[in-house]
């Protein structure tokens, strides 16, 4: 039996591991040390930078909820006097968020790089951004510029003294509002649709010319990312839908009999319709 790897246990078990020279390294350390502060200092940031992450990713998941809810009152207006009232609540809603939540992500982002916590805020924007074009369409015929939507997210506040104003700017990304219109086509797609329901061919043409609009200049852009790259297939299938049901209103809509055609309901008969439901809802 050689003699060779008789020794071999023992000289490993003496060898120092890199933990343990770190361990006994850090036990040396005085508690005055400047290295040991110098990390105690990145920690509290790195604390700092999570909890407000946390708390941009609570506004934007509040601003995601409220501009969905947003989107269905839109949806629900039928009738042209019901749709002033809605736009009407739907801006106040609007405004209640960029006073609200908004203004706060932009309290949050001072002073610190805008672009860190983008991941944190995106799908509030994207969200928030569909939800004001789709109103500006509904009410104007126009879609809101990212201009005048930039201009809406600038603030004025005091400072502790109140003696000086400063200008507090919640940072709209450019790819967070294309985003938000390419999201647009499909609540214009199901506009669209919902029009022809309600026997409004007029408004179904101009949400299908929207959509088309809307595409084609989605088409000149190169290089955006995978995420727009990605929502512009989308837009082109709900063109696509949109299209199709234009050429069956256009082409097939004169074969059905007047007699078949549901009228246009009143406000009268919504509200009794509304009051007076026998559904007995879900146990």
């Amino acid at each position: 039996m050689s003699g060779r790897g008789k020794f071999r246990g023992n000289r490993n078990r003496k060898q120092q591991t890199l933990s343990s020279v770190a361990r006994e390294t850090a036990y040396a350390l005085s508690a005055d040390s400047p290295i040991l502060a110098m990390f105690k200092s990145a920690a509290v940031q790195l604390n700092k930078r999570q909890d407000r992450h946390e708390r941009l990713v609570k506004l934007s998941r509040d601003i995601t909820i409220e501009s969905k809810r947003i989107i269905f009152l839109l949806h629900s207006s039928i009738t042209k006097e019901s749709m002033e009232k809605v736009i009407s609540e739907a801006n106040n809603r609007l405004q209640a968020l960029i006073d609200g939540p908004i203004k706060n992500i932009g309290i949050e982002m001072h002073n610190c790089p805008a672009y860190l916590h983008w991941r944190a805020v995106t799908a509030g924007f994207q969200e928030f951004v569909e939800a004001k074009t789709f109103c500006s369409l509904m009410e104007n015929g126009v879609i809101i510029t990212f201009h005048d939507l930039s201009k809406q997210f600038e603030y004025i506040e005091k400072d502790e003294n109140e003696a000086n104003e400063k200008t507090i700017m919640t940072l709209l990304p450019h790819i967070d509002y294309m985003l938000g219109l390419a999201d647009l086509t499909g609540e214009l797609m199901r506009k669209a649709i919902n029009s022809i329901a309600s026997g409004d061919s007029d408004e179904c043409f101009k949400a299908c010319q929207n959509v088309r609009d809307l595409y084609t200049g989605f088409l000149g852009l190169f290089g955006v990312g995978k995420e727009l790259a990605r929502k512009t297939s989308v837009t082109r299938a709900n063109v696509a839908k949109v299209e199709l049901a234009v050429y069956a209103l256009k082409v097939r809509g004169g074969e059905a009999p007047p007699s078949l055609l549901l009228p246009t309901p009143t406000p009268n008969d919504i509200e009794y319709n509304v009051h007076n439901s026998d559904d007995e809802g879900y146990y």
